[in-house]
């Protein structure tokens, strides 16, 4: 089993120039659009809709933290004038045909997909992954366009962790935890839709459903 370092990626990846998306992404329903300057105005008044969903709340409040201040003030000093433009959607198509979706609304419901997502070499550090493979719940869809780079396509993400490193299986399905580290993720790095049931004797305790297809 290998190690992830999952915080150092996307410091990591707006350290040097990310790569375009190779594929024509189809995002579903546009949720919300912004842009930098009233980005906080903007999300602050989102928040305080009392029809928001306790998950969507917490996506834009992760989203003015790793979103909104990493990438503005990172990029601040290399730039004179920076115009960035926030797209959030509700879902995207991924590479091999599956929706991943983060909306407070689908068919009446709240729906945050959770996600297999590959991971390289060089981002091996501190976590146990199954067979290269680690698990994240979807939090945001964002597409971010710039005028001095490329469009970014990206996912906020909460991260699962497996409970024991002894006993990290039940099952024989990995037998996970949330944790409290959220980042950005490349969505073509995200490998499809996994399904992830909470163990009901524990508030903090999920199985990936391998046997479901």
């Amino acid at each position: 089993m290998k190690i992830i370092r999952r915080k150092a990626i996307i410091t990591e990846s707006f350290s040097k120039e990310i790569p375009k998306t190779p594929i024509a992404l189809k995002y579903s329903k546009k949720l919300y659009e912004f842009c930098i300057q009233n980005a906080e105005i903007y999300i602050q008044t989102r928040m305080n809709d009392p029809d928001l969903k306790k998950e969507m709340k917490l996506d834009f409040e992760k989203f003015l933290e790793y979103v909104y201040l990493e990438i503005y003030y990172q990029n601040l000093s290399e730039h004179e004038k920076i115009d960035m433009i926030f797209h959030i959607y509700g879902g995207v198509m991924l590479k091999f045909g599956s929706i991943m979706r983060a909306t407070n609304k689908f068919h009446k419901k709240s729906i945050f997909s959770n996600i297999a997502v590959e991971m390289n070499a060089d981002e091996i550090f501190e976590y146990t992954s199954d067979n290269d493979v680690c698990f994240v719940q979807v939090l945001l869809i964002t597409e971010i366009i710039m005028n001095y780079k490329e469009p970014m396509h990206l996912a906020l993400v909460q991260w699962y962790d497996f409970t024991s490193s002894v006993n990290p299986y039940l099952y024989e399905c990995p037998l996970l935890e949330k944790t409290n580290i959220f980042n950005l993720i490349e969505i073509e790095a995200i490998n499809d839709i996994i399904h992830i049931i909470p163990r009901f004797i524990d508030n903090n305790e999920f199985l990936v459903n391998k046997f479901l297809f």
